[in-house]
């Protein structure tokens, strides 16, 4: 795993958090290729994060300058191997990084139900999507 590049660190950090899920006419082997991806890019331009995946939901958490997770955060929306693509909460970092060791973070999430919930009408958004980050974190094998 990469570490990310840090030397960024005077800028002013955000983060943005997502869910999406995976397109009909993407193979669920793709998900292999976008942690590979990600994690050299992200460790380059100084990100952090994890992508947690369900076999069918994505939920992604990135951090670092702000720049930089904007331009990521676009080309993350236009990537057709996901669909009903939903921003959920953005905003500055508020002290460390939440996953300072993880250029990308990867988690399997063995029940659909928690991140397949974030998908529905009337999802949590804002500082609920992000209590329900910190809830699941914990119970998570991150690699």
């Amino acid at each position: 795993m990469p570490t990310p590049s840090f030397d960024r660190l005077s800028l002013s950090l955000h983060y943005i958090l997502y869910h999406s899920k995976l397109a009909p006419t993407a193979p669920v082997s793709c998900v292999s290729d976008i942690i590979k991806t990600a994690r050299g890019f992200n460790a380059i331009h100084g990100l952090s994060g994890v992508l947690m995946f369900d076999g069918q939901h994505f939920m992604q958490y990135l951090e670092g300058p702000k720049e930089d997770v904007w331009k990521l955060l676009v080309s993350i929306a236009q990537d057709p191997r996901h669909v009903d693509f939903k921003l959920q909460h953005q905003g500055e970092c508020a002290g460390e990084r939440l996953f300072m060791g993880w250029s990308m973070g990867y988690a399997l999430v063995n029940d659909s139900d928690l991140l397949g919930d974030l998908g529905h009408l009337g999802s949590l958004m804002g500082q609920d999507a992000m209590n329900k980050l910190h809830a699941l974190v914990p119970m998570l094998d991150i690699a």
